[in-house]
């Protein structure tokens, strides 16, 4: 069984690390540690920094030693369609923080409530969410046709997917609350943050957090992870489950709208992480002989590097301090997007009849 120590000893660390900055921040600055505030640039905010980015590294090393004995992973040729789709994210990632730095009144007037970026991230999610259910009802009339018992385990994580989803872009969009004019019940107004029809505003900081976090576990993190398995294991039609490079190239930008959470270990080291994960990559494709994938992913992790410290030495520009999350958000969508047509197109093409294991691949050849 592969068992990542090192990965999960840096996890754990970084657990650990984090309740102790929880109780130096409450002690000695009288300041709850995941709330939301403008990002400072001090002795104790460098330090802060210097952490996360020592447990980024140990993570991210940790994991490729753990993986080194499956051999070095192998990058493929990316489409033209696959690096334009890359490139125009890397784009709009460029032009949304140019837009902030010349207009900040406008930047944050397109990330308001009902305008197009949180509607377009509602309509990403849902068709994200339309893909998981059609795979699920695909694999439903496998498992009928006489398929093998996994379809019925598929169908039901795709299902599962699908209602996830749904929900998540139904609270984007506060349960099309302002569509037909539904008043808050008077039980929200003094809990919601924003007195909307939705309940990740009762929690800001925590339902946030954890909604970009597990964001980053599924398309950043795991995608990575898979280059390094799949070579040595087999999950059969769960396998179509696993997050390519070009769900986690194409919403990497995502992790550098951050400003009213920079203050938290968790987004530093998911900036940090996703800027080495794209370093190195990058390196694979190098060795490759990749060149395109590898200018892709490199300016793709200088860009983020560079978004992320306007949004934190200018955060003082900000009409609303949260206003470069709705643009992450918008990341995340396509990200998802992406996953949910890639999972919905792997499971089609999949012989109904088919045997598939799940298991240890053999190494030989």
């Amino acid at each position: 069984m592969f068992l990542p120590r090192r990965f999960l000893s840096v996890s754990l660390l970084s657990v650990l690390v984090m309740v102790c900055l929880v109780g130096i921040e409450r002690s000695l600055f009288g300041v709850r540690y995941f709330s939301e505030r403008v990002p400072e640039v001090e002795p104790y905010n460098l330090w802060h920094a210097w952490v996360a980015l020592s447990l980024s590294l140990a993570a991210i090393q940790g994991f490729t030693r753990d993986a080194s004995w499956l051999g070095a992973p192998v990058l493929r040729l990316a489409s033209r369609r696959e690096l334009w789709i890359c490139i125009a994210m890397l784009v709009f990632a460029a032009a949304a923080a140019l837009l902030f730095s010349v207009d900040a009144a406008t930047f944050s007037a397109l990330a308001r409530e009902d305008n197009v970026f949180e509607w377009l991230s509602a309509l990403l999610i849902f068709a994200s969410s339309v893909f998981f259910a059609s795979a699920a009802i695909g694999q439903l009339r496998a498992a009928r046709g006489g398929a093998d018992r996994i379809a019925w385990l598929v169908a039901g994580a795709a299902a599962s997917f699908s209602c996830i989803l749904f929900v998540v872009g139904m609270e984007e969009i506060s349960w099309m609350q302002r569509v037909f004019s539904i008043s808050t019940p008077d039980a929200l107004l003094g809990l919601n943050k924003q007195q909307e029809l939705n309940l990740h505003n009762i929690s800001t900081g925590f339902s946030e957090l954890l909604y970009y976090t597990g964001s980053f576990v599924l398309l950043t993190l795991a995608p990575f992870i898979w280059l390094y398995l799949r070579k040595g294991f087999a999950l059969g039609r769960f396998e179509a489950f696993a997050p390519s490079v070009l769900v986690l190239a194409a919403s990497a930008p995502m992790a550098a709208f951050n400003s009213d959470n920079w203050s938290m270990l968790p987004t530093q080291m998911m900036v940090m992480m996703t800027v080495i994960i794209l370093l190195v990559i990058a390196d694979l494709a190098l060795r490759g002989g990749l060149w395109r994938e590898f200018i892709v992913l490199t300016v793709g992790a200088i860009l983020i590097v560079a978004i992320q410290e306007l949004f934190v030495l200018q955060a003082h520009e900000l009409v609303r301090i949260w206003d470069p999350t709705e643009y992450k958000e918008l990341f995340i969508a396509v990200g998802l997007a992406i996953h949910g047509y890639e999972t919905w197109s792997r499971l089609r093409t999949l012989a109904p009849a088919t045997e598939l294991r799940i298991g240890r691949r053999s190494m030989a050849g």
